[in-house]
């Protein structure tokens, strides 16, 4: 049997303790050489502190909108005890092989320490 991220749609990644109070991007998972990439969901979760203030993205290009856009969360992830899963926007793009980084941009800080934790689900052909 082939690799499973190219026969089922399987966790690609867990980045833990994102800086949710920096205005920054942070590498998630890099497309493997040859390789292109569908981003079926993200699972976040394991804030720190309610994150009701961060506005942040999730993509490969500059910005990192590109996939799934602007989210500020209001009061939906309050504890660690609590999760969320954020689908891609329609139009969303696919990840291209050699050179394509999915990343999480935060573009508006949370105004306290806050960290979170993602997990990045999706397949490659």
């Amino acid at each position: 049997m082939g690799d499973l991220r190219q026969v089922a749609v399987t966790k690609l990644a867990t980045v833990m303790g994102i800086d949710m109070n920096a205005v920054a991007a942070t590498v998630l998972f890099p497309v493997p050489i040859g390789k292109y990439c569908v981003i079926t969901h993200i699972v976040i979760r394991g804030a720190s502190i309610e994150l009701d203030t961060a506005d942040f993205g999730f993509g490969y290009g500059a910005g990192e909108t590109d996939v799934i856009g602007h989210a500020v969360l209001g009061s939906g992830l309050t504890t660690a005890s609590k999760f969320r899963k954020l689908e891609p926007d329609d139009g969303a793009e696919v990840g291209q092989p050699d050179a394509d980084v999915l990343s999480i941009g935060v573009d508006v800080a949370q105004g306290a320490e806050a960290t979170m934790n993602v997990d990045v689900f999706g397949f490659l052909f």
